[in-house]
């Protein structure tokens, strides 16, 4: 028995709705090696030694200068940092500001993997609920001031406001704007997951809460995994640049180097090469035209079933009547070789019953 390559490999017969993952027949596999060709030209042996702590210089020259030009906000070079991707931004974030103990917030639902992350660290997660137009800022609100009378500070709020995993819907610009107000009037550090801004499929991706803030408020974390490919392992982080700057600096890249730094070079090279802009056009045509398909197909087939028509990102969140509990329901659903991830995996404190999540990322119409 040979050990596994990738994380999921789909079964024959099986239609799989649960991996919110890049389908790999869309993977720009003779771009990277046409990119790889040009790295090895441009960086020759500068791609095999140990990169700058805060990440390869090329990617994150071309990083900076793209940032700027799609979110209109002045970045200084000690403001963006390389990571190995949000899993591996959220954990360092942990390490960094946070001890064993803490209170952190997320909303509920959420993506219940990063609260995987969140619990590896033995943190205290507290949820705020959400609606169709994302998360509740009256609510959250009012959970601080209950953890204030209780004696204690939330060390950040971590929320996707955009194409938001499992629910698909995005933070309005009104309470993108609230929920700043609250975070700065009440020091509450925001860490923003943006891992689906690229993936907008009828309108631009609305403003990030980074770009809308005070520094210092937030600490954004961008990925090239669902946009790109999630086996380089790359993503960055912006923020103030103490922030940033902590990260940075600590123990992990100075003792190793930046992060997955020969894919790092290998993807500057791709993107200097306009093929980053050329593969986000692609995939959009394409996960638009799965997202349609599969939307009308609930519409079609499901009568009971309410949800919103995602904007961007992978997911639809379908909500069935109270009596259905999608825990069964999927194990009926797998007596016809279907597969999603039912509702209640995404809520902390209980929730989420009679709901569930399906991807529409892995099948053409």
């Amino acid at each position: 028995m040979s050990f596994p390559t990738v994380q999921l490999a789909l079964k024959p017969g099986v239609i799989d709705l649960a991996w919110g993952q890049p389908d790999p027949q869309l993977l720009s596999v003779a771009d990277m090696q046409r990119a790889l060709k040009l790295a090895q030209k441009q960086f020759g042996a500068d791609m095999l030694g140990y990169g700058a702590d805060a990440g390869a210089g090329p990617l994150l020259d071309y990083l900076w200068r793209r940032v700027q030009r799609h979110e209109g906000r002045t970045l200084t070079h000690e403001q963006i940092m390389l990571t190995g991707g949000n899993s591996d931004a959220l954990d360092q974030i942990c390490i960094h500001f946070t001890q064993p103990g803490d209170t952190v917030l997320v909303e509920a639902p959420t993506y219940h993997l990063a609260v995987r992350i969140l619990r590896d660290h033995h943190l205290d997660v507290i949820t705020i609920p959400t609606d169709q137009d994302g998360l509740r800022v009256n609510a959250l609100q009012t959970t601080l001031l209950e953890l204030k009378r209780a004696g204690k500070r939330p060390k950040f709020l971590y929320i996707i406001p955009t194409f938001h995993n499992p629910t698909g819907v995005s933070l309005s610009r009104g309470r993108r704007r609230g929920l700043l107000k609250v975070a700065q009037a009440e020091n509450l550090l925001i860490v923003e997951d943006d891992v689906y801004r690229e993936l907008a499929y009828d309108a631009p991706a609305p403003p990030s809460l980074w770009s809308m803030a005070p520094d210092g408020v937030v600490l954004r974390m961008g990925s090239f995994a669902k946009a790109l490919a999630p086996g380089l392992r790359l993503g960055w982080l912006t923020g103030k640049a103490e922030q940033v700057q902590r990260l940075a600096l600590g123990g992990l890249r100075d003792s190793g180097g930046g992060v997955n730094h020969f894919t790092a070079m290998l993807v500057a090279a791709f993107c200097e090469a306009g093929m980053y802009d050329a593969q986000i056009e692609k995939l959009r045509a394409a996960y638009r035209e799965r997202r349609d398909a599969l939307c009308d197909a609930i519409t079609r087939q499901l009568g009971a079933a309410t949800f919103e028509k995602p904007g961007g990102g992978f997911f639809v969140w379908i909500n069935l009547p109270e009596t259905v509990d999608t825990q069964a329901l999927r194990a009926r659903a797998a007596e016809h070789n279907v597969d999603f991830i039912h509702g209640a995996r995404f809520f902390v404190e209980g929730g989420g019953t009679n709901a569930l999540r399906v991807a529409f990322s892995l099948y053409a119409p």
